[in-house]
């Protein structure tokens, strides 16, 4: 075979490899360290089929020429004296062969390199870690989830000097595209090893989200990091864990914190969001307030018991909860078992019915709601089953309200502004149908993982603020300065988990005490709140008894249940083993201050008079002035 013929297939055999690494490296664009390994076998492969022709007639002719073209770069050679042999081949396309071949022996010394460097890529990105880390705040996750993607493309954008890495035992192999390409896109870094065994100082905040879907993990690296920093007594580290169970919550009570905690109970999360977002006294009408929720599961019970705190709404407000399950009373149970009591004093009506069947019907037939809440297992069917209601109440004077659970934030954007009812007609003259729209669905969504996650952060939203405020009034502090400074009172507020609670309930409740004064919340820049306290002192009864019973409700919530006076001792007025406390039922109060000798209303309005304070202090920690004003609707 003569020269000419093995040029023209060294030839095509190179084109056929250039053209499989381009597929290659299409197909893998998105993982740079895959594409510099195709690109590299491809040169390499390349290189040697287009030297081959030089080399036809010597025995070691793919490894010498390999050796040589490399020797040929190192030592500074010129690479046209390895072209020499093809001086007696009389081709057309010789000149465009020396020259690719003259670029693929200047280029392939770069893909070794690339290639070498790609295996110590782990080694490398711990480097570049350690070296930002020194400059700039962590956040580091120990799982990829929904969850996590959310909060760090939260986090790439709101704060693009931040380090961002997900550290895990898997390779990148084991990562789904969609999350490898969401973490590309924001330039984190993936480590493959236990999150707590990342090295940085504590010159920067380090924010942990250990937010797993296995809780005993969660756990687990959550006791790892608290025995990394339990002797460091520092405020630059932040961890949140995601925890379904009151395992992490009773070990964290125990143990002292002296970093920053956050426990994430995600029903709870959602439920209070919800609250906020959309306030039940939104659906008060004629002095009653009637809500229905369709969904008994872990959910619906979490929403359920924030609903019987914040449907407190006063004397004057007749309130009804009722609860559709596909077992309802398995749902009823497991209410009981974990908060013994609520059901009952709320009245809280449980329902069986399928929702796919005509049994959803017969309930509703017995049931006039004005604020509905739609937690199924499946978002497509919270959305039927909303359309399904919406159909059967219709709507008049905007209620009744319904909210319905969705995981993804598409559907808020993509399907809810497209549920409208249309009347067509046809017209002649244009011919063509037109359509006049009689009305929209009105259907709310909450809870989806954006909404939920963004802005997971400490001191992020109003709310958290708020809760570091509660919880600061009531230690009797009045405004922020050099000494009680947001570093401190943050930590102050991150001591016990059971204060965290119940600051963060009570923030969730102050919008609800305001509208029964008829004062809203206003994001006005002003930070003016003379209208609530003129009317505190003369509606402070009014608002005691109502703050007694929403006490009360949030109490049974977390399984807490009643003391009885006689099992007082020494002014002792909890079992916190037993959750047992002596102040949850209001009629028992007066009992109490004769054996302990304390005035328990003074210490109630103590609390609510602290509401002017807690706003202002939340003020100067958010950097953002809210002000109270009157409710236009009231």
């Amino acid at each position: 075979m003569n020269g000419e013929v093995i040029l023209s297939i060294c030839a095509i055999l190179t084109l056929l490899i250039f053209a499989v690494g381009v597929a290659l490296v299409i197909l893998n664009r998105k993982d740079l360290k895959r594409v510099v390994r195709v690109l590299g076998v491809c040169v390499f492969l390349m290189l040697m089929s287009g030297i081959y022709p030089y080399y036809h007639e010597e025995t070691y002719a793919i490894g010498l020429t390999l050796v040589e073209s490399m020797c040929a770069m190192l030592l500074n050679s010129n690479p046209g004296e390895i072209l020499a042999g093809f001086n007696g081949f009389d081709v057309a396309y010789l000149g465009i062969y020396k020259t690719a071949l003259l670029v693929l022996l200047i280029i392939a010394p770069l893909f070794t390199v690339g290639i070498t460097l790609s295996f110590f890529s782990e080694k490398f990105t711990r480097i570049i870690y350690r070296i930002r880390s020194e400059f700039s705040d962590s956040y580091l996750f120990s799982a990829i989830n929904e969850r996590t993607l959310c909060i760090a493309e939260d986090v790439a954008e709101t704060d693009r000097k931040a380090v961002i890495v997900f550290a895990l035992r898997i390779s990148e192999d084991d990562i789904d595209a969609e999350s490898l390409a969401r973490i590309k896109d924001i330039g984190a870094y993936i480590i493959s090893d236990d999150v707590s065994q990342l090295k940085h100082s504590l010159r920067r905040t380090r924010n942990y989200y250990l937010l797993d879907t296995n809780n005993s993990e969660n756990l687990e690296a959550g006791l790892r990091i608290y025995q990394k920093y339990n002797k460091e007594h520092t405020d630059k580290v932040n961890m949140w864990i995601y925890t379904k169970n009151e395992i992490t919550e009773v070990i964290f009570d125990y143990l002292y914190e002296t970093f920053n905690v956050r426990l994430i109970n995600e029903e709870g999360l959602i439920a209070r969001t919800l609250a906020t977002d959309y306030p039940v006294f939104d659906a008060v009408k004629d002095g009653r307030l009637s809500i229905l929720i369709v969904g008994g599961g872990h959910i619906g019970l979490e929403i359920l018991r924030t609903m019987t705190m914040c449907s407190c709404l006063g004397d004057d407000v007749d309130v009804d909860i009722n609860v559709i399950d596909l077992n309802g009373e398995k749902s009823r149970d497991i209410f009981e078992k974990d908060s013994p009591g609520l059901a009952d004093k709320w009245k809280v009506k449980f329902h069986s019915a399928d929702v796919k069947s005509v049994a959803l019907a017969k309930v509703l037939e017995g049931l006039d709601p004005s604020y509905i809440v739609i937690c199924l297992g499946n978002e497509t069917l919270n959305m039927e089953t909303a359309i399904y209601i919406r159909r059967k109440y219709g709507i008049e004077n905007g209620l009744p309200l319904i909210h319905t659970l969705v995981d993804h934030k598409s559907i808020d954007e993509q399907i809810i502004p497209n549920l409208c009812v249309s009347d067509w007609k046809y017209n002649t003259e244009h011919r063509r149908f037109e359509s006049t729209p009689i009305c929209s669905f009105e259907i709310k969504t909450f809870g989806s993982y954006e909404d939920t996650y963004k802005g997971l952060r400490i001191g992020a939203s109003y709310r958290d603020c708020l809760a570091v405020a509660v919880n600061a009034a009531n230690r009797g502090i009045t405004a922020v300065d050099s000494q009680n400074n947001a570093e401190w009172l943050t930590d102050l507020y991150n001591q016990v988990d059971f204060y965290k609670d119940y600051s963060d309930a009570f923030a969730v409740s102050i919008p609800y005490k305001l509208w029964l004064l008829g004062l809203e919340l206003v994001d006005d820049g002003d930070g003016e709140v003379s209208d609530l306290e003129n009317l505190l002192e003369a509606n402070i009864d009014r608002l005691r008894r109502n703050e007694n019973k929403r006490y009360e409700a949030f109490m049974r919530s977390k399984g807490w249940t009643q003391m009885m006076p006689s099992e007082v001792r020494d002014g002792r007025m909890g079992n916190k083993l037993q959750k047992k406390h002596a102040r949850i039922d209001p009629q028992y109060t007066k009992e109490l201050e004769e054996m302990t000798g304390r005035d328990f209303s003074k210490e109630d309005v103590r609390s609510i008079m602290n509401l002017p304070t807690v706003i202002r202090i939340a003020n100067a920690l958010y950097g953002r002035n809210y002000s109270v004003r009157k409710n236009k609707i009231k």
